[in-house]
C-alpha cells in the first residue's frame, strides 16, 4: 500500500514540473521576436524625400446653371477632345421659349419708342405753329394801331377799309391759335426715357437668354482629354454639379503636402528628383510652387513641381515620389528607415521599453540614404524595433533577438 502511494506523489510531482516547463515555453513562443536599435545623433546631408501625386495642371469641370434633361452624351472618358468640341446635349426647349419671348418685349417696346418719338414731334411742331401765329397775331395789331394812329392824316374811307382788313387778321389769328393751343392741351408728351430703360432691360433678357441657349450644348473648354464623365442620355443635370471633367495630360503637376518644418526649407528653384510608380524613367524637375498658407483640411501646406507629359504616359493620380536635396544637417536626430511604419500616409515606430513595444506617431524630416530626421516624436537614445515590426501592435509584448 506503502509503495502504491509513493508512485502516485513521484508521477504527480513529474507532471506539475512537466506543465510549468510547457507554459513557460509556450509564453516564451508567444513573444515577438525583434530587433532593435537605438537612436542616436549623426550629421546627414539635407535631402527631402516626399511622397505624393500626379495631378493635370490644367482640369475644367463642366456643369450646368439649370437643372434641364440630358439629350444626347457624344463622348467618352478617356476619348481626346479639341477646345470647341460639343460633349454634351441638354435639353433647350425651355431656353428657346425664353428667348423668343424676349425679343417679341424687345420688339415691341422699340415700336412703342418709334411712336412716342414721333407723337413728341408733333406736339414739337404744334407749339411752333403757335408761336409762329401769336408773333403774327402780335405783327396783326400793332398794323392796327399803326392805322388808328394814322387815320387824322390820310383818307378816312381807304384807312377804315384797311383797319377793317387788319382788325379781322387778327380775329382769324385768334382763332388759329386758340384751335393749336385747344389741341397741344388734350396730348401730353411722352417720357421715352422710360421706354429706352424698359428697352435696355429687355435687351438685358434676351442676352442672358441667348447664353442660356448656348448652355445647352456643352463644349470642351479646353483641349485634352475626357477624364470624368458622371451623366447620361435621359438623365437630369443638376445644376453647379459637374457632368463632365477635361483634362490637359500634357503638363502635370506632381503634388506633395509637407509639414512646417519641411516647408521652411523649400523655394521655388530648387532641384528634385521624381519617381513615378509603374514608370522605369526618373525625371528631373524643380519646384515651381510653395503654398504660403497652410490648408486646414490636411493641415499641411502644398508644394508643386510641374513635369512635361507630352508622350501621356503619365496619368493623373499616380503615385510620385521626390528627392529634394538642401544642404547638411549636424546632430541631427535619426531613425534607420527600416524602422518606419506609415499608417494613411502618417509615419509612425515601436519604443521599445521593458520588453513591451509601444506605437509612437512621430514626424520625419530630411532622409540621407538609410537614415531618417527625426523632427518630434522619439528621444536620443530611444530603442526603436527594426525587424518584426510589421507583427507588432501597440504594447505588444516581444522578445529581443539579440539578448
Amino acid at each position: 500500500m506503502k509503495i502504491k502511494i509513493g508512485i502516485f506523489i513521484f508521477l504527480l510531482f513529474i507532471t506539475a514540473c512537466s506543465t510549468d516547463d510547457i507554459t513557460s515555453d509556450q509564453i516564451e513562443r508567444q513573444r515577438l521576436l525583434v530587433d532593435i536599435e537605438s537612436i542616436k545623433r549623426s550629421s546627414i546631408k539635407q535631402a527631402l524625400e516626399l511622397s505624393g501625386q500626379l495631378l493635370p495642371k490644367n482640369q475644367v469641370p463642366l456643369v450646368t446653371m439649370m437643372p434641364l434633361e440630358v439629350t444626347s452624351v457624344h463622348v467618352e472618358v478617356g476619348q481626346a477632345v479639341d477646345q470647341g468640341d460639343l460633349l454634351i446635349s441638354l435639353s433647350d426647349e425651355e431656353a428657346s421659349r425664353q428667348l423668343s419671348q424676349a425679343q417679341n418685349v424687345v420688339e415691341e417696346l422699340e415700336r412703342s419708342l418709334g411712336q412716342a418719338k414721333e407723337l413728341n414731334h408733333s406736339i414739337e411742331q404744334n407749339i411752333g405753329n403757335v408761336k409762329e401765329l401769336e408773333q403774327q397775331l402780335q405783327n396783326s395789331i400793332n398794323r392796327s394801331q399803326k392805322m388808328i394812329a394814322e387815320l387824322n392824316h390820310k383818307d378816312s374811307e381807304g384807312s377804315l377799309v384797311d383797319i377793317l382788313q387788319a382788325t379781322l387778321e387778327v380775329s382769324l389769328k385768334q382763332a388759329e391759335i386758340a384751335q393749336a393751343t385747344s389741341q397741344i392741351g388734350t396730348i401730353s408728351p411722352v417720357n421715352t426715357l422710360e421706354i429706352e430703360a424698359q428697352i435696355s432691360n429687355a435687351k438685358e433678357a434676351v442676352r442672358q437668354a441667348k447664353q442660356a441657349l448656348q448652355a445647352t450644348k456643352l463644349t470642351a473648354p479646353i483641349a485634352g482629354v475626357v477624364s470624368q464623365l458622371d451623366v447620361s442620355a435621359g438623365q437630369t443635370a443638376l445644376p453647379n454639379h459637374s457632368l463632365a471633367v477635361i483634362s490637359d495630360l500634357s503638363q502635370m503637376d506632381a503634388t506633395f503636402s509637407v509639414n512646417s518644418f519641411q516647408v521652411a526649407k523649400l523655394s521655388p528653384g530648387l532641384s528634385a528628383e521624381l519617381t513615378v510608380t509603374g514608370i522605369l524613367e526618373t525625371f528631373e524637375a524643380e519646384i515651381a510652387r510653395v503654398s504660403p498658407v497652410i490648408n486646414p483640411q490636411t493641415n499641411a501646406f502644398t508644394i508643386q513641381i510641374p513635369i512635361n507629359n507630352e508622350s501621356l504616359q503619365l496619368k493623373g493620380g499616380m503615385r510620385v515620389n521626390a528627392t529634394i536635396n538642401l544642404n547638411t544637417i549636424y546632430k541631427a536626430l535619426v531613425i534607420p528607415a527600416e524602422a518606419v511604419l506609415y499608417e494613411n500616409g502618417e509615419p509612425y515606430t515601436f519604443v521599445v521599453h521593458d520588453q513591451l513595444a509601444t506605437r509612437h506617431k512621430i514626424e520625419l524630416g530630411s532622409r540621407d540614404g538609410d537614415l531618417i530626421e527625426v523632427v518630434s516624436g522619439l528621444e536620443e537614445k530611444d530603442q526603436v524595433v527594426t525587424v518584426g515590426k510589421d507583427r507588432l501592435t501597440d504594447r505588444a509584448e516581444i522578445t529581443i533577438r539579440s539578448e
